[in-house]
Formats: structure tokens, C-alpha cells, sequence
């Protein structure tokens, strides 16, 4: 069998990486929509490195000392809004964070981190790089083309 006959029965690479964070914070900061206003109007469950403030305005990973996240070497903040069970007596009570079981033992209730490329498809066509220093991607918005 020819090489380009072998070559050609391969299926195309899938590249990535997930791995778990235990719960930093939970509090009333949001950097991205709300930077420096202390308490910002909405809560959020705060994962990664230690250096998470209201401003962010320099590469916090690069002041953070350690992290929650298993990957040790990402220093980086991930956080999302906590959801609220609302009772029939009209008080809120926080929805508690389950860890994923899937990860491995230690993840005290905080959240998955994916990182994906574009189409879960490494066909050659995309440039993989690093983020830029100090880069926030809000999670609603669609990746950088």
C-alpha cells in the first residue's frame, strides 16, 4: 500500500485540553462588565488563580502566586454567574456547585475548563497560538477569528 493510500485513511486530529477547578470565590465582582465597582449588581463563582480583583486591569495571572485548577500552570481566572432557587415564600437561596466526578479527586464544587479549537478540528487549516497577555474572552461571545 502506498504511503498517500495510508496517509489518506487517517481521520483528522482532535486537539483538547479539560481539565478541573475548585471554587476560589464566590462574590459580587465582575472585571469584564463592571470593572472596579465593589460589590458589582450581580454574583459570581470565581475558579483559578489568586490574584481575581474588581479591576484586572493588569495580566492577573502573572500576579497570582498559585491556583485552584488542577493544570497548575494556569494562573487564570474563570468565573459564571450563580444561579438562585427562588421559594414560594419569594427568598433566593444559591444553587450549590456539584464537582464533576469525571475529574480527579480533590475539586471542591467549582467548574470544568474547556479549551477547544474551532470546530473540535485540527484539519491544518487553523493557527493554533497563545492568548495575548492579559486577554478576557467572555464566554457569550464568539471566539477571536
Amino acid at each position: 500500500m502506498k504511503l498517500y493510500q495510508i496517509a489518506a485513511l487517517a481521520a483528522p486530529a482532535q486537539a483538547a485540553l479539560r481539565f478541573g477547578c475548585s471554587t476560589l470565590s464566590i462574590q459580587r465582582l465582575d472585571p469584564l462588565v463592571e470593572p472596579g465597582k465593589l460589590p458589582s449588581a450581580h454574583v459570581h463563582q470565581i475558579v483559578g488563580g489568586n490574584a481575581f480583583n474588581a479591576t484586572m486591569d493588569t495580566d492577573p495571572s502573572k500576579l497570582a502566586s498559585c491556583t485552584t485548577c488542577t493544570f497548575s500552570e494556569d494562573f487564570s481566572n474563570y468565573w459564571t454567574a450563580a444561579m438562585y432557587f427562588k421559594h414560594t415564600n419569594g427568598s433566593y437561596k444559591r444553587v450549590s456547585i456539584m464537582e464533576n466526578a469525571a475529574l480527579p479527586n480533590g475539586i471542591n464544587g467549582g467548574m470544568t475548563v474547556y479549551y477547544t479549537q474551532q470546530d473540535f478540528n485540527s484539519n491544518g487549516n487553523q493557527k493554533i497560538t497563545s492568548f495575548p497577555k492579559a486577554r478576557t474572552i467572555p464566554s457569550h461571545t464568539s471566539p477571536p477569528t
